[in-house]
């Protein structure tokens, strides 16, 4: 049937008959059969509910307030999809935002206009018949993509599922042997356990590539977008694998190009993931010389600006004509049983997708017994990230010269071009012979900087020639091995400081700022400017408003704006923050998303809206909107900026993050309008944090997290751990009668909130196990949810008890 050939019901709910008999009037002649009820125990009865395309809903019933009608109506599955037109006399902004937050279509007021009714209810109409349409064309859709893909999910799920179970046990076998290796053995017993134990994390290396291998296939495998500083992601690679390397005898160094992206946008999970695969690769084909990365800019296939990795290798390279087995699954360069180095030959396979992934492209260049240089490039997206604090004292570097002594060719260029951009003049040499050479020939210097490991003449021989020569010149000491205990002192006391390698720009800056400056100028004793020791209200004094229904997080977020001088208000729900804004001017809202009644999204909606009406707002100006929220999950973000939120921090909040939101937000308000001064008192005084926390503690809860709420403040402390304490035992309770009564819904909500609020106090012990029930409850398993539910009592019962150790701990206040 057609749409001009269908007829639609429409029920209108309304205790005046004239107002029913009118509509009736005005609606004749449109194809439409209009009936009406005069109470709401009536509108809401199946058999009449079940007539109706289209409901008309008046708010001043006689047995039940109209607003309670709609709710009802858009919580039952039966009716949600009927759409609902208030026809009211109700004519407040208040009772409009109420209505269309319950899921009205319409809000119409009496005394209406026939005509303007009549064009309402067919636009109305119309889109729930193109929404119809629509859900019976998707319907379709779905079921022939289901039967499409049910084949190929067979297949990839198998293989997946295989390694997740395989992967549980290994990970026991790899746990105990850790455990058993920390018992008295005796030597035979230690080899065979260590053998055990290698062998598992080799396996489950083994299983772990099969199953990214196995994603990547199947397409289930999704990369995220986030901004993430280039030069960490390789350090914190090359830490990983640092010890080997030395192990070995081998020099590690990254070196970046000053033309190099610094920060840009993708997944840096899968960026070091591909990392890893390179470096180890580099590493394990490696007898002697070095493995160094190397970053620069290059540009990707299609053009666009990208991010140029270069891993490079001095080992035993790779012939040309095995060079195309490199890339392919399953596939190695000697497939032989004979062969010397083991592994899947799935790591480069996985890498090279992963860069197909990003837009990227991977290569290789090499040559049999003269090394390799694997190459990737990727694109690089801009990305802005928060600037790290700059050493006040950086700009002591500029114009000093200092001598670098280092055999390795590379060590010397990653130190010469961290030099060169601090503005430093820097000299380097291959030989210790060399470096006296030139200092007998009057050459001066601010610094010298010495490798350990140097043949002939090694950084301790070089450094004792110094000292007779009571050439005094500050000395910085890298090697790859750190300063032995079993160094004599004499020769510790040779250097100012040492360096491990491979060296982070940031470390190196930090020591030469140390060694070069003296006590007064160093950059760790700088003072502060003046502006920068008063409390942040008071340099930017803002009203704010947090809204979150978690009585926890309400807390947790109220003291850490108390630390920085801020006294906040507090709504529970989207509705009270329309309130609130209506009634005082606020500068800065943090929104909670998942709130009763109307959520933070909706909310973010209505301000937007409302912010556009002339005087709606005492505060006419653009409010600044920042979500604060457990939802991290890719897309979370993307949706609070959506809603129309300016900012996102994700829970739980760390304060560092927290403030210095605050202080890029308030200078832009500052700048962009006047601020009333909220004339907030200073930061309270609070007692030292305590240094030595119960031992027991530490496995069980978060420290940090919970000294940023207290600042080592007993009173304060104690304010938390009782409201923890308390809300968590009921909400525990009612936990337990909503598994019990098998509502999934309930059991998910609630312990949602408990795991956001375990997680904003740094309850480690019972975060997770809340978040694997909310997921359980999520996917309706509520059967495998009541072992959780006894983990969380034994679990609970133990926290309390590091909780008191940990108050016990704190000073007095």
């Amino acid at each position: 049937m057609t749409q001009s050939e269908q007829k639609y019901n429409v029920l209108v709910i309304d205790d005046d008959r004239f107002v029913g008999e009118t509509i009736m009037d005005a609606l004749r002649g449109e194809k439409l059969s209009v009936f009406q009820v005069m109470t709401a125990a009536d509108g809401l009865h199946p058999t009449v509910t079940k007539r109706a395309e289209l409901i008309l809903l008046d708010l001043g019933l006689p047995d039940e307030d109209g607003f309670v009608v709609l709710q009802q109506l858009k919580s039952d599955p039966a009716t949600t999809s009927i759409p609902v037109i208030v026809l009211t006399a109700w004519n407040s902004l208040e009772d409009k935002v109420k209505g269309f937050s319950l899921g009205a279509s319409d809000y119409i007021t009496k005394p209406f206009e026939i005509a303007e009714l009549r064009a309402r209810v067919k636009a109305t109409l119309r889109a729930k018949h193109l929404q119809d349409e629509l859900n019976q064309t998707i319907k379709a859709l779905d079921e022939s993509r289901r039967a499409a893909e049910e084949a190929v999910r067979a297949k990839s799920e198998f293989l997946a599922n295989m390694s997740h179970e395989i992967r549980t046990p290994m990970n026991g076998v790899i746990a105990m042997t850790g455990l058993l290796l920390e018992t008295p053995l005796n030597g035979e017993q230690e080899e065979l356990v260590e053998t055990i134990r290698t062998s598992g994390d080799t396996l489950l290396t083994i299983i772990n590539d099969i199953l990214d291998f196995s994603k990547i296939e199947s397409g289930h495998l999704e990369l995220e977008n986030h901004p993430y500083d280039v030069r960490q992601a390789v350090d914190d690679t090359l830490d990983l694998f640092s010890t080997n390397a030395f192990s070995k005898g081998l020099e590690v160094a990254c070196l970046m190009e000053l033309n190099a992206p610094t920060a840009i946008l993708g997944d840096v999970t899968r960026f070091r993931q591909i990392l890893a695969n390179l470096i180890s690769n580099a590493i394990k084909f490696t007898r002697q010389g070095e493995v160094v990365v190397e970053l620069g800019a290059r540009c990707c296939e299609d053009g666009t600006p990208g991010l140029h990795v270069r891993v490079r290798d001095t080992g035993i390279g790779i012939p040309e004509d095995k060079l195309h087995r490199l890339f392919k699954s399953f596939s190695q360069v000697d497939a032989s049983t004979t062969r010397q180095y083991g592994g899947t030959g799935l790591g480069l396979a996985i890498s090279q997708q992963l860069v197909k992934l990003m837009g990227g492209s991977m290569w290789v260049e090499s040559e049999a017994g003269r090394g390799s240089v694997f190459h990737c490039v990727i694109p690089a997206h801009e990305a802005e990230l928060e600037p790290e604090p700059t050493p006040a004292a950086v700009g002591d570097l500029k114009g000093r010269s200092i001598l670098v002594v280092d055999d390795n060719l590379t060590n010397r260029r990653v130190v010469e071009l961290a030099g060169q951009k601090w503005g430093m003049k820097v000299e380097a040499v291959a030989g210790g012979e060399e470096a006296l050479q030139r200092l007998a020939k009057g050459a001066a210097y601010d610094a010298l900087i010495l490798d350990f490991q140097m043949p002939h003449m090694d950084g301790i021989m070089l450094a004792q020639e110094l000292q007779r020569l009571k050439i005094s010149t500050p000395r910085l000491l890298m090697t790859s091995l750190g300063l032995r205990s079993d160094m004599p002192v004499a020769d510790r006391n040779l250097f100012n400081l040492c360096l491990s390698k491979p060296v982070k720009p940031a470390q190196f800056q930090q020591a030469l700022l140390k060694i070069l400056n003296d006590s007064q100028t160093a950059a760790a004793e700088v003072e502060p400017t003046p502006e920068s020791q008063l409390p942040l209200a008071t340099r930017l004094p803002l009203h704010v408003l947090v809204a979150d229904d978690n009585s926890i997080n309400q807390k947790v977020a109220l003291r850490l704006l108390e630390q920085v001088g801020y006294r906040a208000d507090v709504a529970n729900n989207g509705l009270e923050v329309l309130q609130a804004l209506a009634n005082k001017p606020y500068d800065l809202v943090f929104m909670d998303v998942q709130m009763p009644e109307m959520d933070g999204l909706e909310a973010s909606r209505q301000v937007r809206c409302l912010e556009t009406e002339a005087g709606r707002f005492l505060n006419s100006g653009r409010h600044v909107i920042i979500a604060m929220t457990a939802n991290a999950m890719k897309g979370d973000r993307e949706k609070c900026l959506e809603a129309g939120m300016d900012d996102y921090i994700p829970k739980p909040v760390r304060a560092e993050v927290l403030y210095s939101t605050i202080e890029r937000w308030g200078r832009q308000i500052r700048e962009e309008r006047p601020v009333v001064n909220t004339k907030e008192s200073p930061v309270p005084e609070t007692v030292r944090r305590n240094e030595t926390p119960p031992a027991s503690a530490t496995k069980l809860l978060d420290l940090d997290r919970l000294n940023d709420f207290s600042e080592g403040n007993r009173e304060a402390a104690q304010e938390l751990v009782d409201l923890y304490l308390q809300q968590t035992r009921d909400q525990m309770a009612r936990l337990k009668a909503q598994h019990a009564s098998g509502s999934a819904n309930e059991v998910q909500r609630t312990a949602h909130s408990c795991a956001g609020a375990s997680a904003t106090c740094g309850i480690l012990a019972m975060t997770p196990l809340f978040k694997r029930v909310e997921h359980l409850a999520a996917e309706g398993a509520l059967d495998r949810v009541a072992p959780l539910i006894n983990e969380l009592d034994t679990n609970f019962k133990v926290v309390q008890g590091a909780l008191k150790d940990y108050l016990a701990a704190l000073p007095a206040s």
